[in-house]
């Protein structure tokens, strides 16, 4: 497909980025632009377990902490949660328009990325840090920090964004790779194993290094 053609389809502005970052090379920018959609695929293994394994964990803690399933309901009327109410009744109102049950785990699985790591927020050091470190258990002492954690998971939620809506992944500061990286090591502090798991099907880095900007 020609140039003209890619930008019909992806618009100039997006295609203008590739096309910038590549000297004004329009075929080096249309291979770029293939290369950063098989990295945002390499991407999803990584993503898809930190977010499900993430937000299980802090389910489970969260569950304990205020002794019933639906442990947000215990947040009516704190303003401190206001944010994080809102956000569990869009999720409940997307399954009720789907005339889904709104179950606990349907709502678990319904609330965005930004969700779970916002309950790291500073805000929240006094109310929750406590018990929501406890989902890190092989998290070193010295990481073991509400901001440490916090910075990690913003980071990654930003990154999981940008894949989703398929936005430049070849030339970011720091690297895809580097980002990927930390991905692996807030997988790690879950679980160890896990990432032992997914290496065996995890493809970004080989991808990283036959796609990469070099």
């Amino acid at each position: 497909m020609n140039w003209v053609d890619l930008e019909r389809h992806f618009s100039p502005a997006r295609l203008g980025r590739y096309r910038a970052f590549c000297g004004g090379d329009e075929a080096k920018a249309a291979s770029a632009y293939v290369n950063n959609m098989l990295l945002a695929e390499a991407m999803m293994p990584m993503l898809g377990v930190l977010e499900i394994a993430l937000r299980n964990g802090i389910h489970r803690r969260m569950s304990a902490l205020y002794k019933r399933a639906d442990w947000w309901e215990a947040w009516s009327g704190d303003q401190v949660f206001a944010w994080q109410t809102k956000e569990v009744a869009n999720a409940k109102n997307k399954l009720q328009r789907r005339a889904e049950t709104a179950t606990p785990d349907k709502v678990v699985a319904e609330l965005a990325f930004g969700f779970w790591s916002s309950l790291f927020n500073g805000i929240f050091q006094t109310v929750l840090w406590k018990d929501l470190r406890l989902v890190f258990p092989r998290c070193p002492k010295a990481e073991r920090q509400r901001h440490t954690i916090s910075s990690a998971l913003n980071q990654i939620c930003d990154l999981r964004n940008r894949v989703f809506h398929h936005e430049q992944l070849l030339w970011l500061t720091p690297s895809l790779i580097a980002m990927h990286a930390k991905g692996m090591e807030v997988i790690g502090w879950l679980d160890p194993e896990l990432v032992l798991w997914l290496e065996q099907y995890d493809r970004l880095p080989t991808i990283w290094a036959n796609t990469g900007p070099h």
